[in-house]
């Protein structure tokens, strides 16, 4: 009867050797899943950030369209201001002769108070309601964005720098 208790217990151990053997431990498969999530942030990570800079890539080719015709409104005040009797900038946009300035992503208007030329995004730009203005008295620029977590928005970097 011993025998018969040994070769039990002999075949039992022996089988649960090799079930360990076989058997994926927590910590393994732990360490493959943090393994498998890694892979996939930063493949959509990488996916995401391709896209936001093909995003960011259009919305300063559309901010470039702007410049020219800021400048040539600039470069009018400017000479209306050296024509002028009183050495004064002029108080309405009409007095400078630019024309047809009308652009498909922004409304440039003049602030014949402050002296600036204000440009306003439209929805066609990506988001509405972006302004870059350009007081002619301090020759700067500046960018306000009223909610600069969404995209598109405009970059300090992209404006021009005299």
């Amino acid at each position: 009867m011993s025998d018969t208790k040994n070769n039990t217990i002999t075949k039992t151990s022996t089988n649960t050797g090799l079930a360990d053997k076989n058997k994926v431990s927590l910590v393994e498969l732990i360490m493959i899943l943090l393994l498998v999530g890694l892979i996939f942030v930063f493949v959509f990570g990488m996916r995401q950030l391709k896209i936001d800079k093909a995003a960011e890539a259009l919305a300063q080719t559309k901010f470039e369209t702007l410049i020219p015709t800021l400048q040539e409104a600039i470069a009018a005040a400017e000479e209306f201001k050296k024509t002028d009797d009183f050495g004064e900038y002029p108080f309405d946009i009409s007095q400078m002769n630019l024309g047809d300035i009308t652009m498909d992503d922004f409304v440039l208007e003049y602030d014949g108070e402050n002296y600036a030329f204000v440009a306003t995004t439209k929805e066609s730009f990506g988001k509405a309601g972006i302004k870059v203005t350009y007081v002619l008295a301090d020759r700067s620029y500046s960018v306000e964005d009223p909610a600069p977590e969404r995209k598109p928005t405009i970059r300090d970097e992209w404006l021009p720098q005299e």
